[in-house]
C-alpha cells in the first residue's frame, strides 16, 4: 500500500500513536489468530491484572488462549473471531463479565476483518462497559422494588433510597415533605452515626438546596456546593454535593426525593444520574398520589349513601333500601322487588353479581366485583359490596347488596395510566432525541440528516412511518427522505396529510391530529391516508424561530396517540434538525470551491436605512452586522451623498435607532463610516441568507431600495432560499444568479499576510509580549518589565502594541475590499 502523505504528514504512521490514546484494548491478529499488534491500553490491562493476556503477547495465538479459557465466553470469542477471519461475517460482537475480587467488570469483544497485499487479518477490540451495565443494574432493581407488591410503600421507599444511596455514591437519601415553612423527613437513609431519622422537621430555610428544587419546581445537581453554588451551602446541615428532584403529587410539589453528602463529591453529576432521581421523584409522587385518591375514596364511600338492596340466592330483589336511580334507569323501587338481576341488567353483568352473591353465602365472608353500566349519563361503574345477611325478616340465604359508584376513581386511575404511559413515551423519546442528536453531529449534507432522523424514529418503534418535506406551492409538499414505508410519493400523500404539513411550516408549530382518518378527505376511495390505520400523527416543522425550512412528519404507532409533552419534544428535535440543516448549509458554503453568487433587490423597503436613503438623496453601505447581549445590534454602514451631521441627527430621530455614532470621519476616497444601534430588530433578509448558510458579500441602500448580494454553496435549494426570503420581505425579487470561483486563503497565507504589515519594531514588541505572557490572566509580565527588556519607554512599547494589534485584528475583520467585509 503506498503512504498516504497530506500536508506533510504520513498520514498511516499515525495510527499507531493515535490507536495507543484510545481508551480501549485493541489488537491485530493474523489468519491464524496470532497477535502482531497491541495498543498501549491492552498492555495496560495486562500489567495491572497479572493474568493472560499479559502484556508480552505479540506472537501469542490469540484463538489458542481464549479456546482454553474455562468458561463458555473464551470459545464462543474463539468461534466468532475464526468466522470473521474466514469470511463467514463482516463483524462479531460479545458481551461478557470479567470480574475480580475486588469490582466487578464487563467487557465487549469486537472483531473485523481487513486485507491487506491479499492478506487477511483481524482488528480485535476489547471495550469497557462496566459503567452502562452498573447502570442497567440500577434501573433494574428499582423496578423490582417498584413492582414489588409483598412491601409496604414505606418498605419500598426505603429500599429505593438504599439503592439511591448506592448508585449515586451518596451518605444520605431522603423522602420529605414541604408543610408550609416546615421540612418533614418522610423516610430516611443515612449513616448510623448521623442523627437524623424519618419524623425529624427543621425549617426549609435550613436546607437551600431542597429550598431551591421546590421553589422552581425542577431538579438540581450540584457536585461542590461551596465552591460551584455558595449561594446554597447551609452552615448548619453542611450539605457538600446535592442531587435531588421535586415530587409532585395533584400538580402541586409535595417534597423532594434527594441524596447527598458532607463531602464534595470527586465526579460531576451525569445526565444519567439526574433522570434515575427523576424516575424515582415520579414514582413517588405517582403512589403518594394514588394513595391520596384511594384514601379520599374510602372517606367519601363512607360519609355518602349509596344504593343498597337485599338479594337472595338466585339473585332475587327483596328489598331496596336507597333510591337505586343512580345505578339503574328506574324511577320507582317497588318495580324492582320480586325482579332478578337477569331482568334488569346485561346478561355479562347479572352473571358475575350472581356468582359474587353466590359466593358471599358459600364463605360466609365479605365479597366484591366492579362491573360498568349504560347509564343516561353515559357509561358509569360501580363496586358491588356483598355480605351475607343474618335476619329473621328474610330467608337464610340472603345478602346485603351495596352498589358503589366508582365512576370518578376509574376516570382517575385510568388518566394516570395515560400519564403514566405518556411519561415513559416522553422518556424513551427524549433518549432518542440524545440518540439522534449524536447522529447529526457527523453529517454532511440535508439528505444525511433528514434520512438519519427518519431511519432513528422508525427503528424505535415509536412511530411507524416518516417523512419530510418542503414546500412545493400552496397546497403541496415535496418529499424528502422518508423510513417506515415502502414508497412515499406526493401522490400517496392525501391532501390533508399536505394540508396539516403546509399548517406546520405556515405557523411554525407543531401541528397534531388524533386520528389521520380525520385530516383525510375521502373522495371517491382516492384520497387515503399514507397509513390504513387510524394512527395519530404530527407534523413538526423544522424552524429555527427564524427560518423554516421544512417539515417532519411522524406516525405513531397504531392506537397510539402524541400528547402534550410528545408534542414539545418533537418540537425541540424539530428545532434541532433545523439548526443541523442550517449548519451543513454554513459549511458548505465555507468549503465549496465554486459558489453561487444570488444578487437580490427589495424596491421600495421599508429598512430604515433604505427610507433615509430616499429623503437625505444618499446611499448606506453595510460593512458589519454585530449583535449585542441584550438582543438588538450594532450596524457599521458608510454614508456616501450626504453631510454626516445630518444623517446622524435624521438617525437619531428615527424610533427604532438607540445611536448613532461617527467611528471614522471621512477620508481621501473612503466614506465616513457610522455605528448605529438598533434597540428593535425586525425580520431581515441577510439573516435569512445565514441561515442558509450564505456569505453576504454587499449590501446597499439607494432610492429607497436594498440591494444585497451572497454566496453559497453550489448546491443550495435556491428556490427555497428565496421563497423563504420572501416570505420574510415581501417584494424582494432574484435579479441574477451565477457560479463563481472560490479563492482560497490558507493558515500561512493569512500569517504571511500578516507580517508583511508589521513593521521589525512591532514585530518584536508584539513577540516579546507574547512570549513573556503579557497576555495570560494573570499577566506573566508587565508592561514596565517588557519595555525594560526591548530597553525602550512604556509610551513607546505601548504605541508598537497598539499598532500591531491594530495590524492583526484589521487581517481578521477587514479584507481591504469594502462591503466585502460583511462575512
Amino acid at each position: 500500500m503506498a503512504p498516504s502523505v497530506i500536508d506533510g504528514y504520513d498520514v498511516p504512521a499515525l495510527y499507531g500513536p493515535a490507536i495507543d490514546t484510545l481508551p480501549l484494548m485493541f489488537a491485530v491478529v493474523d489468519t491464524s489468530g496470532v497477535i502482531l499488534s497491541t495498543n498501549e491500553t491492552w498492555n495496560e490491562f495486562g500489567r495491572a491484572n497479572g493474568a493472560a493476556p499479559t502484556p508480552n503477547t505479540l506472537g501469542v495465538n490469540y484463538l489458542d488462549v481464549a479456546d482454553m479459557a474455562d468458561d463458555t465466553t473464551g470459545q464462543q470469542a474463539a468461534d466468532g473471531i475464526r468466522a470473521v477471519l474466514a469470511g463467514e461475517q463482516s463483524s462479531f460482537e460479545l458481551e461478557y463479565p470479567c470480574h475480580t475480587q475486588s469490582a466487578k467488570r464487563w467487557f465487549r469483544l469486537y472483531a473485523a476483518p481487513f486485507i491487506i497485499d491479499g492478506e487477511t487479518f483481524a482488528s480485535i477490540a476489547h471495550i469497557d462497559i462496566t459503567a452502562r451495565k452498573q447502570r442497567e443494574s440500577a434501573l433494574e432493581a428499582a423496578y423490582d422494588i417498584c413492582t414489588d407488591s409483598s412491601r409496604t410503600f414505606t418498605e419500598q421507599l426505603d429500599a429505593l433510597l438504599e439503592l439511591g444511596c448506592e448508585t449515586l455514591g451518596s451518605s444520605f437519601g431522603t423522602l420529605s415533605r414541604v408543610h408550609g415553612d416546615e421540612y418533614v423527613f418522610e423516610a430516611v437513609t443515612a449513616p448510623p452515626t448521623a442523627d437524623l431519622e424519618a419524623g425529624r422537621t427543621t425549617s426549609i430555610e435550613d436546607l437551600p438546596n431542597c429550598r431551591h428544587v421546590v421553589e422552581h419546581r425542577e431538579p438540581l445537581a450540584i457536585r461542590d456546593v461551596e465552591a460551584d453554588a455558595p449561594d446554597l451551602a447551609d452552615p448548619e446541615w453542611g450539605i457538600a454535593n446535592y442531587i435531588g428532584a421535586p415530587v409532585i403529587v395533584d400538580g402541586a410539589v409535595y417534597g423532594t426525593f434527594c441524596f447527598y453528602g458532607l463531602e464534595p463529591r470527586a465526579a460531576e453529576y451525569t445526565q444519567w444520574d439526574l433522570t434515575f432521581v427523576r424516575l424515582l421523584s415520579d414514582w413517588a409522587g405517582y403512589e403518594l398520589e394514588r394513595q391520596r385518591h384511594t384514601e379520599q375514596r374510602d372517606a367519601l364511600n363512607t360519609a355518602l349513601p349509596d344504593p343498597s338492596f337485599i338479594i337472595d340466592a338466585e339473585g332475587r330483589f327483596l328489598d331496596c333500601l336507597t333510591d337505586p336511580e343512580t345505578m339503574l334507569t328506574v324511577d320507582e323501587t317497588d318495580t324492582l322487588v320480586g325482579r332478578t338481576l337477569h331482568e334488569w341488567l346485561p346478561r355479562d353483568t347479572a352473571d358475575s353479581l350472581l356468582a359474587t352473591v353466590r359466593a358471599a353465602l358459600r364463605t360466609e365472608s365479605f365479597q366484591s366485583v366492579e362491573y360498568e353500566l349504560q347509564a343516561p349519563g353515559g357509561e358509569r361503574w360501580f363496586e358491588a359490596r356483598v355480605a351475607p345477611l343474618e335476619s329473621r325478616t328474610y330467608d337464610l340465604d340472603t345478602v346485603i347488596f351495596v352498589a358503589r359508584d366508582i365512576t370518578a376513581h376509574k376516570d382517575r386511575q385510568a388518566e394516570l395510566e395515560r400519564q403514566r404511559d405518556e411519561l415513559r413515551q416522553a422518556q424513551r423519546l427524549n433518549v432518542l432525541g440524545r440518540e439522534i442528536a449524536k447522529a447529526l453531529q457527523d453529517t454532511q449534507t440535508r439528505e444525511e440528516i433528514e434520512s438519519a432522523v427518519c431511519t432513528h424514529l422508525t427503528e424505535s418503534d415509536l412511530y411507524q412511518a416518516v417523512w419530510t418535506g418542503c414546500r412545493e406551492n400552496a397546497t403541496r409538499i415535496t418529499l424528502g427522505a422518508a423510513a417506515g414505508v415502502d414508497t412515499a410519493t406526493p401522490e400517496q400523500i392525501s391532501l390533508g396529510e399536505h394540508s396539516l404539513a403546509i399548517d406546520a411550516i405556515d405557523t411554525g408549530e407543531i401541528q397534531v391530529a388524533e386520528d389521520i382518518a380525520d385530516v383525510s378527505i375521502q373522495s371517491d376511495g382516492m384520497d387515503r391516508p399514507l397509513t390504513a390505520d387510524h394512527s395519530s400523527v404530527a407534523a413538526v416543522p423544522l424552524t429555527t424561530g427564524e427560518t423554516t425550512y421544512g417539515v417532519l412528519m411522524v406516525y405513531a404507532s397504531a392506537d397510539a396517540t402524541i400528547g402534550c409533552r410528545e408534542s414539545d419534544i418533537l418540537a425541540d428535535l424539530g428545532r434541532l434538525i433545523a439548526l443541523s440543516i442550517q449548519r451543513v448549509h454554513s459549511q458548505q458554503s465555507l468549503q465549496a470551491a465554486t459558489t453561487v453568487e444570488l444578487e437580490f433587490l427589495t424596491p421600495d423597503s421599508d429598512g430604515v436605512f433604505a427610507d433615509l436613503s430616499t429623503m437625505l438623496d444618499c446611499s448606506f453601505t453595510l460593512e458589519q452586522r454585530v449583535p449585542t447581549s441584550s438582543g438588538s445590534s450594532l450596524h457599521y454602514v458608510r454614508v456616501n451623498g450626504a453631510d454626516t451631521d445630518r444623517v446622524c441627527q435624521a438617525l437619531t430621530e428615527t424610533a427604532s435607532v438607540e445611536s448613532c455614532t461617527v467611528v471614522e470621519t471621512a477620508g481621501k476616497n473612503r466614506a465616513p463610516l457610522l455605528e448605529v444601534a438598533l434597540d428593535e430588530i425586525s425580520a431581515s433578509p441577510l439573516d435569512t441568507l445565514a441561515d442558509y448558510g450564505g456569505a453576504v458579500r454587499r449590501a446597499v441602500a439607494a432610492d429607497g431600495d436594498l440591494r444585497f448580494t451572497a454566496e453559497m454553496a453550489p448546491d443550495i435549494n435556491v428556490r427555497a432560499v428565496v421563497e423563504a426570503i420572501q416570505e420574510g420581505t415581501p417584494g424582494t425579487e432574484l435579479r441574477s444568479k451565477q457560479y463563481v470561483d472560490q479563492s482560497v486563503s490558507t493558515v500561512t497565507d493569512f500569517r504571511t499576510r500578516i507580517r508583511d504589515r508589521l513593521t521589525p519594531k512591532q514585530a518584536a514588541a508584539l513577540k516579546t509580549a507574547y512570549a513573556r505572557g503579557y497576555y495570560d490572566w494573570p499577566r506573566g509580565s508587565a508592561a514596565e518589565e517588557l519595555a525594560e527588556t526591548l530597553d525602550i519607554s512604556a509610551p513607546s512599547l505601548h504605541y508598537r502594541l497598539r499598532k500591531a494589534h491594530d495590524t492583526v485584528i484589521g487581517a481578521l475583520f477587514d479584507s481591504g475590499t469594502g462591503p466585502e467585509k460583511l462575512d
